[in-house]
């Protein structure tokens, strides 16, 4: 079996190829239980990205694992694609943010959303108390203003902030730079398509998590229709997929380890039915995703119809009214069974790892759980660190713990991507966490019980 990884890394001033060998390093060189014993048991090697104009870029591959399946490594980069970014899109951003109702405002961000009113207005109000008495400023103070805290946010404002302002916010001048970054980790995607990958797994951290999740809704369009050749075709486990996911919508009861056992099957029955599809799993890790309602949509109401529409893919896919009752397939003019345009994650299954915020700083404040918002077929597992104290963790999921037995981070993202090839496993829960069938309740907190 040959099988290919797709890192899709974050904002930020990335260089090419260092998050992807950090990445390979903790998922691979550093995971003993995933490799074979021998002289190179751990290594991989440097090869051409021939998928790729890019000369900056490389695939890393293994030998074989355990189980006899060798794995190539790519990185997805699209820093050097969001040029010309100013602090006029990042203000225009901002605004559509912050100049809302409270009510429009998801609750898990409310916090955030206050604090930053507060210290604008806090900011607005000494600058006026300043003017209007003219009081005296130490001289230091407007050297240490201007030569160190105005060049250092306007860096991080503008590198960093302005990739997630480029991206998020859909205005014309916008536009193009979403189409390039788009363009090009489609082409990515359809060439290691045509690579003969058994299995390709998608992983995105920050907002190269809500790039993946752009790619992949776009690719699946594109290809759910295709000619799958002559023959035959069985829809038995698909069509017992869609049961568990009509069992949901109509009286609240979910299995998720079913139903991720389901969505196992049903990329091997489309397999043999002859489909090209080869994405079996989407990884995301401090995803922003978990704040859609405000970054993908106008608000709660608006993100519920995208989905309704059909426009946004969830997990299980949106189903509706058929003769068969309620599915996500239906049968076009030349007879064939076919998967409607949203049905991405039937075949492909979503895992969702969040470091849980406390107090803005504490664990990553940028992620969180994502079943609450795309549906109970996604697995959430939260995660922990002791590195950094806990501080800001959000670039932390690949990184190595502060002291020994500080890997259960780790842990859940190899089990996520499933080196081994263990496909119908259970979800990657947390370590001793037991799994349980999802209740109507459950489900409204994206948390099972167990």
């Amino acid at each position: 079996m040959r099988q290919a990884v797709l890192l899709i890394h974050g904002i930020g001033e990335q260089r090419p190829m260092d998050s992807l060998r950090e990445f390979v390093d903790a998922v691979w060189t550093r995971d003993r239980e995933v490799q074979r014993p021998g002289a190179n048991a751990g290594a991989f090697w440097s090869k051409p990205y021939t998928l790729s104009q890019d000369f900056e870029l490389r695939r890393l591959t293994t030998g074989e694992n355990r189980a006899g399946h060798r794995t190539d490594f790519f990185e997805f980069y699209w820093a050097h694609l969001m040029h010309g970014t100013t602090m006029g899109h990042v203000v225009a951003w901002a605004a559509t943010l912050l100049w809302r109702k409270p009510s429009r405002v998801p609750k898990e961000l409310r916090g955030a959303w206050v604090l930053i009113w507060l210290l604008l207005l806090a900011g607005v109000g000494a600058a006026l108390a300043f003017a209007l008495h003219r009081t005296q400023v130490p001289p230091w103070v407007p050297v240490l203003v201007n030569a160190v805290v105005l060049p250092a946010a306007y860096a991080v404002i503008r590198n960093i902030v302005g990739d997630a302002a480029r991206y998020l916010h859909v205005s014309p001048r916008n536009v193009q730079r979403r189409h390039a970054i788009r363009s090009a980790g489609f082409k990515v995607l359809k060439s290691l398509h045509k690579q003969g990958y058994d299995r390709i797994v998608v992983v995105g951290h920050s907002l190269g998590s809500v790039i993946g999740y752009d790619i992949l809704s776009h690719a699946w369009g594109a290809w759910h229709t295709e000619d799958t050749g002559e023959g035959t075709k069985n829809f038995t486990v698909t069509e017992a997929l869609e049961n568990l996911a009509a069992e949901h919508a109509e009286h609240g009861r979910f299995s998720i380890d079913e139903f991720r056992k389901g969505q196992h099957a049903c990329f091997d029955e489309l397999r043999h039915n002859g489909s090209r599809w080869c994405v079996s799993d989407f990884v995301t890790l401090g995803s922003p995703l978990a704040h859609a309602p405000v970054l993908l949509a106008n608000d709660a109401e608006d993100l519920k119809r995208r989905f309704e529409q059909r426009e946004l893919p969830t997990c299980p896919p949106t189903l509706e009214a058929s003769p068969r009752g309620l599915r996500f397939t239906y049968t076009d003019g030349e007879r064939r069974t076919l998967l409607h345009q949203a049905a991405l994650f039937a075949p492909t299954r979503w895992t969702n790892l969040y470091f849980p915020a406390r107090a803005l700083v504490f664990g990553d404040a940028i992620g969180g759980p994502l079943a609450p918002l795309f549906g109970p077929g996604v697995v959430d597992v939260p995660v922990c660190t002791k590195a950094r104290l806990g501080l800001l963790s959000h670039t932390l999921y690949w990184s190595p713990g502060s002291v020994e037995g500080d890997d259960a981070h780790l842990a859940a993202l190899r089990r996520a991507i499933d080196l081994a090839g263990a496909g119908a496993q259970d979800s990657p829960e947390m370590p001793g966490a037991g799994r349980a069938t999802r209740t109507s309740s459950s489900m409204a907190t994206g948390r099972t019980s167990g």
